[in-house]
């Protein structure tokens, strides 16, 4: 009965050994290819993810350093000043649609958090138990991008919320970047002098017309 069995067994595999595809053979190569397909698919999600997680909108997905247009000397200098965000706590200030986003998403892509002012506050109003992770959080990471401050006049919450950010950034030794419509004196004059006292920021004005088409 065992040899019986055995003999079974061996015809098995001689069957499927011999109904396997070869390495050059179309199954095989279409097997192949599926499988890379698939692995370049996940791979390029994780990318993306990884971008929205680190605030990348769905807009400025295709965005890069390359294809924002620098087509004078003034918006040569100011991609090169953004460039240095790593570095340098910088002030982007000038018009809607001068390409401050845009640049700005480029640093999400390298590795920055971006984020709205607006988002910061809404993230912990919903989450007030985890207030103090939440500053943590935002005073930790290697860069912070924050945007749109300037369209609204901060609560008391806000505003405390907003200088503890930026005084433990400012603990740790680490770069942040606003992004607003304002001057840096129309900044202080309606926010905080505490806060850019800490910054004292790198001032990169966007004072071209809008780039948007």
């Amino acid at each position: 009965m065992q040899i019986a069995e055995a003999d079974e067994t061996r015809r098995w595999f001689e069957e499927l050994k011999a109904n396997m595809p070869t390495e050059d053979s179309p199954e095989y190569l279409a097997k192949i290819a599926e499988f890379e397909k698939e692995k370049k698919e996940i791979a390029e999600a994780a990318i993306i993810k990884g971008y929205t997680d680190r605030g990348v909108t769905e807009r400025y997905l295709n965005s890069t350093w390359e294809n924002w247009i620098a087509d004078n000397p003034l918006k040569q200098e100011a991609k090169e000043k953004v460039k240095s965000a790593w570095e340098n706590n910088l002030f982007l200030t000038g018009n809607n649609g001068t390409g401050k986003t845009h640049l700005a998403m480029c640093l999400a892509k390298d590795g920055a958090v971006y984020r709205r002012i607006s988002d910061i506050f809404r993230e912990i109003r919903l989450d007030f138990d985890n207030e103090d992770s939440i500053l943590d959080y935002y005073g930790k990471i290697r860069l912070l991008v924050v945007d749109e401050i300037g369209r609204q006049k901060f609560s008391d919450f806000e505003t405390n919320s907003f200088f503890e950010i930026i005084d433990r950034r400012w603990n740790n030794v680490l770069p942040t970047t606003i992004i607003t419509n304002l001057s840096a004196v129309e900044f202080a004059e309606k926010y905080s002098t505490a806060i850019l006292d800490r910054l004292r920021p790198v001032v990169v004005n966007f004072s071209w017309e809008s780039m948007r088409e």
